[in-house]
């Protein structure tokens, strides 16, 4: 099927000259965007937990079921989200995808009670399961395959700044509106109203702004759309890559594929060392530490939310190093070493960073490590991605959600997990279970082979 969507008569003319214009980096720049607040909706209930269990008098068990009732939507939602945008394209898909998890937010601060927060939490799953999805499938369409991973990062930095200002901005927000409208209780739910018109803001500009293909946005030289397609002397429109993917042969090629099937372990393996410090860190720090931090601030909920987003800026910088690298391990090593050897460090250095974590009493030492092992989870992270667009072909969207689903199932598995754990108090045993999951990601990676791909395609 073509792409239908063409630019509209108030976009200016096309430009002309033979330096490629910029449209790439813009469209890089409305992903970060959308990174951002899919994280900030996401996690902004993290640093207010002990708050909302306090409102909604709830325990880490009941709360442990919305995050996995938000996990497990969004990874059942992965597939048929990912097919939609190779399908229709992502101009419309994705701008779809934020407008219905800036209601769902919206709806959250309705919630009075854990069904209302599971439901709610639930529809923002399904929301946000095509979001990296259609952010993938989009920049392969866009991005030159050189700076793929880089590109790829920058977006995911977008993901972990959103994590770094839900985690920072939230409770300073919900401290300022209580103290604003003079509630003693439940300023919270005007803070997950704006997150939630920002990302309405958010899509009208998006649907105004971006083409699903460079030959139909009006801004995109001819310059340009050859350096994105690799080839010089033709301004012959390229055929559309926006198609309906055929979902017997794509099935059949998913499932007999050990790459597919090893890179969705790996995921799952390396969402299990990673949600602990997105959903859970700032109430394991209240649990373990809070008396020790009462002795140095008087909100402490506010000062580890601040902490937690120290980790998420750990994971940003992490996030741009790992990307850079993992572009330069591509030129010097090949496709394959070049995307192993990421995923490899980051994987075994963030076991070690966990077993050492079981060992440490002290607050501090113990935020350091979590902010080492936040940046090392997210240097591995733009392989990652790249890997699946090395093996996704025209259907990375399909292939990234397939992943994405099977690593969000371990997200949910355990998000529940750590808050039974909590409720008892074993948080030694949540570091143990994460370390070992880092260990099986980076196992994983050496058997992985970038260079063979789900479906193979006519040149």
């Amino acid at each position: 099927m073509t792409n239908a969507y063409s630019p509209t008569a108030a976009n200016p003319p096309k430009p002309s000259g033979d330096s490629p214009t910029s449209v790439r980096f813009l469209v890089v720049a409305l992903c970060f965007l959308m990174s951002v607040l899919l994280y900030v909706d996401r996690f902004a209930l993290s640093p207010i937990t002990t708050t909302i269990l306090n409102d909604l008098k709830l325990d880490e068990e009941q709360f442990g079921r919305a995050v996995f009732a938000f996990f497990c939507a969004y990874a059942l939602c992965q597939v048929p989200a990912g097919w939609l945008s190779d399908t229709w394209g992502a101009r419309w898909t994705l701008a779809l995808y934020v407008v219905g998890w800036s209601l769902a937010t919206v709806g959250l601060g309705l919630a009075n009670g854990l069904l209302a927060i599971m439901a709610m939490r639930t529809v923002l799953g399904m929301a946000q399961a095509g979001a990296y999805p259609a952010a993938a499938s989009l920049l392969k369409r866009w991005i030159p395959a050189a700076g793929r991973a880089r590109a790829n990062n920058v977006v995911s930095m977008g993901g972990r700044a959103g994590n770094l200002l839900a985690q920072f901005v939230t409770p300073l927000l919900a401290v300022a509106a209580a103290s604003l409208l003079g509630w003693t209780t439940g300023a919270w739910r005007t803070v997950l109203a704006l997150y939630g018109a920002l990302g309405l803001i958010w899509a009208a500009a998006f649907v105004w702004l971006y083409r699903d293909t460079p030959a139909d946005h009006a801004w995109c030289n001819d310059a340009e759309r050859q350096l994105i397609e690799g080839s010089v002397g033709s301004a012959q429109k390229p055929a559309s890559p926006v198609g309906k993917a055929d979902p017997t042969t794509l099935a059949v090629a998913a499932l007999s594929s050990p790459n597919l099937w090893l890179i969705s372990i790996m995921g799952v393996a390396v969402n299990v060392g990673w949600v602990f410090l997105v959903t859970w860190l700032p109430r394991f720090l209240i649990a373990r530490h809070g008396a020790e931090l009462e002795g140095h601030v008087k909100n402490p909920e506010v000062f580890t939310g601040m902490l937690t987003a120290l980790a998420g800026f750990g994971g940003m910088v992490g996030s741009i190093v790992g990307g850079t690298a993992a572009d330069r391990f591509l030129a010097a090593y090949g496709r394959r070493w070049g995307r192993r050897l990421p995923g490899l460090i980051a994987g075994f250095l963030a076991c070690g960073m966990y077993l050492l974590a079981m060992r440490l009493t002290n607050v501090w030492p113990l935020v350091a490590v979590m902010i080492a092992i936040s940046f090392t989870i997210d240097f591995g992270l733009g392989a990652s991605w790249a890997s699946y667009q090395d093996i996704g072909g025209r259907n990375v969207a399909v292939v990234l959600g397939i992943g994405n689903m099977c690593g969000n199932l371990g997200a949910a598995g355990f998000g529940w997990l750590i808050g039974l754990l909590a409720k008892r108090g074993d948080w030694n045993a949540v570091f143990l279970i994460a370390g070992l999951a880092m260990a099986l990601n980076a196992t994983g990676w050496l058997f992985f082979d970038a260079t063979r791909p789900v479906l193979r395609e006519e040149t």
